[in-house]
């Protein structure tokens, strides 16, 4: 686990990032660190699988363009908001870490350039390479007894579609039941929710959310279904840091409005966005398969499915295909 403090790193990628070649002895004085620093850092970037061009006489190029995450960038978005934020380098989830904090206060956010060991639901492994895409977490305080969050998922779906438009990314974006947000039927972010009950009908929340944005390619083929990222949509690279105070902001607003009211206030919003009602699906449960017609959704967030003897099931949980004619 490699904690943020002073951003060297975030420096001198921001100097490279015009692709131009870039000696060491240049590089050192004007982040004020020893040409060895320097050739430390180049080789740290290469061990994250950062792609750089080194030719004796000239120096360094970074390949393509490489942002990275700064502290002092997100604050100057976020303005006034409350709120912790914990930034890594590198960790091993971003849940974890908020699960690892004993008695927090407020809003925490926890934000890493990589995750050794992400997840997504139902354990499966998330990728999460560095630099690329964004890997947050949210810790915050419902007011609610635990039974009362069963739409949590899909609000935050809702957060992330707000958050895609903002940067222009609008044709073809969906929320898929119960957690996934798609742009052109690829998946381009996911939500994991860990759910914690505190004393006095209150609980704890921790909300992961995985973004595409910058990632183009998986070079170590380890996303078994098909994706997309914002990079992909727009044809542009984007500073994280910028995605990243919105998507934050976008989930306080949306969170903030679930905690005084409920699911219910979201029925409509969701309903415009949804991709699967009156389309033939099936739900993977933990000891099922069922096949349907999507109904909808009630106003607790629970899919409501039609089955083929017209019965109709409710489901709180599970994996949701599409099934093609």
């Amino acid at each position: 686990m490699t904690k943020i403090t002073k951003n060297k790193l975030a420096q001198l990628t921001a100097v490279m990032s015009d692709g131009e070649f870039h000696d060491g002895t240049a590089l050192g004085q004007q982040l004020n660190i020893t040409r060895s620093a320097v050739w430390k850092m180049i080789k740290k970037l290469e061990r994250y699988d950062i792609e750089i061009t080194s030719v004796k006489g000239r120096g360094y190029a970074l390949c393509e363009p490489l942002i990275l995450l700064e502290e002092s960038q997100i604050q100057k978005q976020m303005g006034k908001q409350r709120y912790h934020l914990a930034l890594f380098e590198s960790v091993e989830s971003t849940n974890d870490y908020l699960k690892s904090l004993r008695k927090p206060n407020g809003v925490w956010f926890c934000l890493a350039e990589q995750q050794t060991e992400g997840r997504g639901r139902l354990s499966r492994g998330w990728h999460s390479p560095f630099g690329k895409n964004i890997y947050l977490s949210c810790l915050y305080l419902f007011h609610k007894d635990i039974s009362e969050l069963a739409g949590l998922s899909l609000v935050v779906s809702l957060a992330v579609v707000n958050t895609l438009k903002q940067f222009g990314i609008e044709k073809e974006l969906h929320v898929k039941w119960p957690n996934d947000v798609v742009c052109d039927y690829r998946k381009i972010s996911g939500t994991l929710i860990e759910v914690q009950a505190e004393s006095h009908g209150a609980c704890h929340a921790i909300i992961g959310v995985g973004l595409n944005v910058n990632m183009l390619i998986d070079e170590r083929r380890k996303i078994s279904q098909s994706w997309t990222s914002m990079r992909r949509a727009t044809g542009k690279y984007l500073d994280r840091n910028l995605v990243s105070a919105e998507l934050m902001k976008n989930l306080l607003k949306y969170l903030k409005r679930f905690n005084d009211e409920s699911f219910a206030a979201f029925t409509d919003e969701w309903m415009a966005s949804e991709m699967m009602s009156g389309k033939i699906i099936s739900v993977k449960t933990v000891n099922e398969t069922v096949t349907g017609v999507v109904k909808g959704i009630n106003a607790q967030g629970h899919l409501e499915l039609k089955l083929a003897d017209g019965k109709v099931r409710v489901f709180s949980s599970g994996d949701t295909s599409i099934i093609k004619k």
